[in-house]
């Protein structure tokens, strides 16, 4: 069993060695080339957290997934407005054979409970016009991986989105921008709610 120093180095070792790719693939999809010195501390703030929070090793491995998927798309999002099928769509069966391999129904169950309410609810923007169909796409992945936390995990990653992708379409609005990249509100969001879990007294629901 690895102590908990060892834990939090090899996270953060495997956070700077995954930078540069993240980095390369954010280029070749947009031809533009983020700060490697930014997407680098990202990687190392996503791997502390997920060391810190994860709920076992392969709740572990199922954040990772999602927050290598997850910068990528992110940083595209910002260039381009889009989230790419090809970074989202893959870590759905990976994570979802993670679940499985639990071996706990209630996990499983819940996982998939919140990541179809995200859906729904990321639905009913998107029919709307005010949200992209990529956005549900990433939504149901971060319920996945909320959701197996915790009822309140997925629940708190909700709320701080909202409070976030609310900051910036006020930003919109001042600025006079027409439009602005939810993924990466999405993203900080479901970060900041697994982040302040432990801090916030709910009613237990399972």
């Amino acid at each position: 069993m690895l102590i908990p120093g060892a834990l939090y180095i090899g996270a953060a070792t495997a956070a700077l060695l995954a930078g540069p790719g993240l980095g390369r693939c954010v280029a070749l999809a947009t031809d533009r080339h983020p700060d490697p010195r930014l997407i680098k501390a990202v990687c190392l703030a996503a791997a502390l957290l997920i060391a810190w929070r994860a709920d076992g090793l392969l709740h572990g491995v199922a954040l990772g997934t999602v927050a290598a998927a997850g910068v990528a798309a992110g940083w595209i999002d910002v260039y381009q407005r889009r989230l790419p099928d090809a970074l989202i769509l893959p870590a759905y069966p990976l994570v979802a054979a993670l679940l499985i391999a639990t071996g706990e129904p209630g996990t499983l169950l819940r996982a998939a409970a919140c990541a179809a309410i995200g859906m729904a609810l990321y639905g009913i923007g998107c029919a709307f016009g005010q949200i992209g169909f990529g956005d549900v796409k990433l939504a149901g992945l971060l319920g996945l991986v909320s959701g197996w936390a915790s009822w309140e995990a997925a629940a708190l990653a909700l709320a701080a989105t909202i409070v976030i992708g609310g900051a910036q379409a006020a930003a919109v609005v001042v600025t006079g921008r027409r439009d602005f990249p939810y993924g990466p509100a999405m993203l900080t969001g479901t970060a900041a709610g697994i982040a302040a879990e432990p801090w916030v007294v709910l009613y237990p629901v399972s």
